[in-house]
C-alpha cells in the first residue's frame, strides 16, 4: 500500500468483473430507485458547484427514508459490498454511508476530505462504475498534500478499478472533458475501522 503523508492510498485494478460493473452502471443510470438528485456539493466551505448524487445507505441519525444497513440496501449494493469486504481483509470496517456521485463536463465540485476531523479510523472505498472509459475523458480523482498546494497522486477512473484511501486525504473528483458526454459515475463507501482491525 502506498502512503502519502503517512496516510494510505491503495489502487486495485480488475477488482470487479465487467458483468458486475455493467449491472451496477445500468441500475444506477436506468433505475428511478436510486433517487438521483441534483445539487450535492463536496465542501460548501470552498465551492457551491453542484453535481449529481444519490444516497444508497446512510447512518440512522440522518432520520431519512434511506436504508441504514447494508442488508436493507439494493441487492447490487449488497453484492458489491460482499466483494469489497473480502478484498479488504485482514482489515474490517463498519459502513457509515454509501453514495452515488455523478458528473458531466463542467461539474467541477471541490477539493475536500471525507473526514470532518483529523481523527484516524475513517476510510473511503471509491468504485468507478463506468463500463468504458478512455484517458482522454479526464475525470481523474486527484489527491493533494495536506497544505492543499500540490497534487501528490492521480487516479484514472478505469472500469473495474477501486481506490481505498484514508478519508483524511484531500482529494478532488475532476469532471469529464468535452471528449465524452457520459456521466462520470462512482459509488463511495464511507467506512469506520472496527476496534479489532489492524490499521491499514
Amino acid at each position: 500500500m502506498l502512503r502519502i503523508e503517512n496516510k494510505v492510498i491503495h489502487i486495485v485494478d480488475h477488482a470487479l468483473d465487467p458483468e458486475l460493473i455493467r449491472e451496477l452502471f445500468e441500475w444506477a443510470t436506468g433505475s428511478s430507485n436510486c433517487g438521483w438528485r441534483y445539487g450535492d456539493v463536496a465542501d460548501a466551505k470552498y465551492s457551491l458547484n453542484p453535481f449529481w448524487g444519490a444516497t444508497i445507505l446512510c447512518e440512522p441519525r440522518h432520520q431519512s427514508d434511506d436504508p441504514s444497513k447494508i442488508e436493507d440496501a439494493h441487492p447490487l449494493a449488497q453484492r458489491l459490498w460482499e466483494r469489497l469486504e473480502q478484498g479488504l481483509k485482514p482489515f474490517s470496517f463498519a459502513i457509515r454511508d454509501v453514495f452515488l456521485n455523478g458528473q458531466t463536463f463542467g461539474m467541477e465540485n471541490a477539493l475536500h476530505t471525507d473526514n470532518p476531523s483529523d481523527e484516524e479510523g475513517w476510510y473511503t472505498v471509491l468504485v468507478y462504475l463506468n463500463p468504458k472509459w478512455h484517458v482522454d475523458y479526464g475525470g481523474e480523482t486527484l489527491f493533494y498534500n495536506r497544505a492543499r498546494t500540490d497534487v501528490t497522486f492521480a487516479v484514472v477512473p478505469k472500469p473495474g478499478r477501486i481506490v481505498f484511501f484514508d478519508a483524511r486525504h484531500q482529494h478532488w473528483a475532476r469532471p469529464p472533458t468535452r471528449n465524452t458526454q457520459d456521466l462520470r459515475m462512482t459509488m463511495a463507501f464511507h467506512l469506520t475501522r472496527l476496534p479489532e482491525s489492524p490499521v491499514p
